[in-house]
């Protein structure tokens, strides 16, 4: 009777395992993990774990049961512990070691080739893993089997393991086919049209950008994306060049790197030759995505100090963006921060100005002059027409000084005087923020009741509600999470 009843419950569970809503397989999950047949729910789990279609996440998923099942048995826990410790230093080896030791227990067949894609994702995860506090010794430190800390860390490690694998699974043959006859058309619609234009923008943003819901799919799709942005930037055509160096800069905007090595070779090669201004502007934008996520050895500085001279505007702002940080203790920092004051005080597009006040301010300068002289770029520009870069300004000037008397002496009313307008400029709004969050700057008692006065004013105006939609950020709530988060910062000051 109790054999036909847990087979019973067994078959129901498994049915679960396979429901279309991700609460309900991730709650079976959790039931299985605790069965008393652990082969059972080892094979169950590990089976759900490879055929999962939500990856955007493996947590709250049937990955959690999983790893709750894998503890429960003593020496596959030790066999999974002493896999992570012997391979941080090894993604493709952790790959193979892992796959080894769920297809042991009923999953899939193990990973023997492991693509490039699939080593850089488990190489970016194993950096995560360290943070948790996994070493060559594995986490013994974080206390015995069944400690918070110690389970938790074991957790992590396998949702991430499993979910290295299943996102970087190659797609069924047709249905790679058919992603990839779907980008080919939508590339072709995108060359239709003029390069820079608004139309060829939009077709190359939905192409490129996060889908709303994530699958396992997506990382695949993505792989197929650069595979032809890549294949656009070595074509012959000097059009099609064009299309590839602006697909490749949208992908790297909205994901993040991926293929470091092979992007940064093209990027390189396309760097080397004439390029149009938009070309140009998303090469610069492109690098500039690059080095932040993979820092380059020898980053073309010299490229960037070029664009500042550029005759097209947007050519100069993306190079001046991209300066920072990838200046930061060069032997060009000194040179940077110079070209970067002249763009600021003498250019005459605003957004380029912007670009530059942005750079210098953001410039975490090696050098004690050239911080100097940074800081007091920003803080000549207090008369600018653009209200970004006065904003900038002024958080310069709350800034100059010793702890004990920080600010130059009008900064204060400075800051009182913009946030009269009642249309005040968002900007001023975050760059105090950053200046109040910091435990060194006082705000004066005799300024404070005038500044809650003020922000209390543009509250109760509709300040927020008045985004005019010009810029992607920040919206009406975004403006007005801004305000409450300062407002609060300034009342319990």
């Amino acid at each position: 009777m109790f054999k036909k009843r847990r087979e019973r419950e067994q078959a129901e569970l498994a049915e679960l395992l396979r429901h279309p809503d991700r609460a309900v397989r991730a709650k079976a999950a959790a039931d299985a993990a605790g069965s008393a047949d652990v082969p059972w729910a080892l094979r169950e789990l590990a089976q759900a774990v490879a055929r999962e279609p939500y990856a955007e996440s493996f947590s709250e998923t049937v990955a959690d049961g999983f790893a709750a099942a894998l503890r429960r048995d003593p020496a596959i826990r030790e066999r999974t512990e002493r896999i992570f410790a012997e391979h941080l230093d090894d993604p493709e080896g952790l790959v193979r070691a892992w796959t080894e030791l769920v297809a042991g227990i009923g999953g899939p067949p193990a990973v023997r080739d492991v693509g490039q894609d699939m080593a850089d994702d488990m190489r970016e995860r194993i950096v995560r893993l360290r943070g948790q506090g996994w070493t060559a010794e594995g986490i013994a430190g974080l206390g015995r089997p069944g400690d918070f800390a110690r389970d938790l860390a074991f957790d992590i490690a396998v949702i991430l393991a499993a979910l290295v694998v299943r996102r970087n699974e190659p797609l069924p043959a047709d249905e790679a086919q058919r992603a990839r006859s779907g980008i080919l058309a939508a590339l072709a619609e995108a060359l239709a049209h003029p390069t820079g234009g608004a139309e060829r923008g939009d077709i190359l943003v939905d192409l490129t950008q996060q889908p709303e819901e994530g699958s396992w799919t997506d990382r695949a799709r993505l792989g197929l994306l650069f595979d032809e942005a890549l294949a656009l930037c070595g074509d012959e055509d000097a059009d099609r060049r064009k299309l590839g160096v602006e697909t490749l800069s949208d992908l790297l905007l909205f994901h993040g790197v991926f293929r470091p090595g092979p992007v940064g070779e093209t990027l390189a090669g396309l760097a080397s030759e004439p390029l149009d201004a938009v070309s140009l502007s998303e090469l610069l934008h492109a690098y500039d995505v690059l080095h932040m996520g993979a820092p380059l050895d020898d980053p073309p500085l010299r490229l960037f100090l070029d664009g500042l001279r550029h005759q097209d505007a947007r050519v100069r702002a993306a190079a001046a963006e991209g300066l920072n940080p990838m200046a930061e203790g060069s032997a060009l920092e000194a040179e940077t921060v110079t070209a970067l004051a002249g763009l600021l005080e003498h250019d005459t597009d605003d957004k380029v100005r912007a670009a530059a006040a942005r750079a210098l301010a953001g410039l975490d300068c090696a050098g004690e002059s050239e911080a100097r002289a940074a800081a007091d770029a920003l803080v000549r520009a207090a008369d600018s027409p653009v209200a970004e870069v006065r904003a900038l300004s002024l958080r310069a000037a709350l800034e100059r000084g010793t702890p004990e008397e920080r600010g130059t002496p009008d900064a204060f009313d400075r800051l009182l005087r913009e946030l009269e307008s009642p249309d005040v400029h968002w900007a001023f709004l975050t760059q105090y923020t950053v200046v109040a969050e910091n435990a060194e700057v006082r705000l004066p008692a005799g300024v404070r009741p005038r500044l809650v006065e003020r922000l209390e004013r543009l509250e109760a105006s509709g300040w927020a509600e008045r985004w005019d939609g010009e810029e992607d950020y920040p919206d009406a709530e975004d403006r007005a999470e801004i305000l409450a988060t300062l407002l609060e910062h300034v009342r319990g000051s």
